[in-house]
């Protein structure tokens, strides 16, 4: 154990660590885990979780809504646009009705 230790840079007691455990529990116990305590409450059956995936999923939606209306916007200002700019080129036409 110390001579493994000395090549590894490692103390003896954590190689003699290493093959109590091995010897014990085998290669799965010597593989890397997950540390601390586990949590009380599942993360996706939280209600708080939940709320707030529910918020973001409404923003998203509220998000492309809006995105969707200013392109229809857009639209109907270029529309407006080339109307107004015919009107001034080609004058109103024969066939529209007179306002008086």
């Amino acid at each position: 154990l110390a001579e493994v230790g000395a090549k590894f840079d490692l103390l003896p007691t954590q190689v003699s660590y290493w093959v109590n455990i091995f010897q014990r529990d085998g290669i799965e116990a010597l593989k890397p885990h997950q540390k601390g305590r586990r949590p009380k409450v599942n993360k996706k059956h939280n209600p708080k979780h939940i709320r707030h995936l529910a918020e973001r999923n409404e923003l998203d939606r509220l998000k492309e809504e809006l995105a969707k209306k200013n392109q229809e916007l857009h639209e109907a200002k270029l529309e407006l646009e080339i109307t107004k700019k015919s009107l001034a080129l080609f004058g109103p036409s024969k066939h529209a009705p007179k306002h008086k």
